[in-house]
């Protein structure tokens, strides 16, 4: 019995080689595409991750935010359970502004009392700006829409270039009570209205 018909279960005839090779063929292409997308999904992931580890650096909350001085950051996630893993392991490791950081893994109608950064990943632009209403002052909100930037989101991700990018709404800063750093101003996109 040939390896052909021992592995599929088909007489070796010319097309049924052809099918199989074709069946082979196109699984390996599908496997190299699927392994180039994970790792750049994985990056993504990472980077964003980053980005929402380090913007409380260049945010300024208004007095009484915090319960204490070593109250700890605390960050919600909604939307991206990668982001929530990554940024988690980062956590783990490294404190922001003297605070450690609790990392808080949202479901659909959580509420996001008590959290200092919200970060909302989405399809839907509408169903962000949605969620973003019921949000109460003094909390950073930070998008992810694959689209424009959510009304009341103070900041969004965007990719340009391959690359993630920042925008920023000083309106929806202003209305969340926080001040944005103009370093990170100088490097963002800015949100008019």
């Amino acid at each position: 019995m040939t390896l052909l018909r021992a592995a599929t279960g088909v007489n070796g005839g010319p097309l049924a080689r052809r099918r199989v090779l074709a069946a082979a063929a196109a699984a390996a292409l599908l496997a190299a595409v699927s392994a180039r997308a994970q790792p750049e999904r994985a990056r993504e992931s990472l980077v964003k991750a980053a980005f929402l580890h380090k913007f409380p650096s260049f945010v300024e909350w208004p007095a009484g935010t915090f319960a204490s001085a070593a109250a700890p950051l605390r960050i919600g996630v909604l939307g991206d359970d990668q982001v929530a893993r990554d940024l988690r392991e980062l956590a783990r490791e490294r404190e922001r502004e003297g605070r450690t950081i609790e990392v808080v893994r949202l479901a659909p109608g959580d509420s996001p009392q008590g959290l200092h950064v919200l970060y909302v990943r989405s399809t839907s632009t509408g169903r962000i700006a949605d969620l973003l209403v019921t949000v109460p002052d003094r909390v950073l909100t930070v998008a992810d829409s694959d689209g424009a930037h959510p009304p009341g989101s103070v900041i969004s991700f965007f990719t340009e270039d391959g690359r993630v990018r920042l925008a920023v709404s000083l309106e929806a800063a202003t209305r969340q009570r926080l001040r944005v750093s103009s370093r990170m101003l100088s490097v963002a996109r800015m949100v008019p209205g």
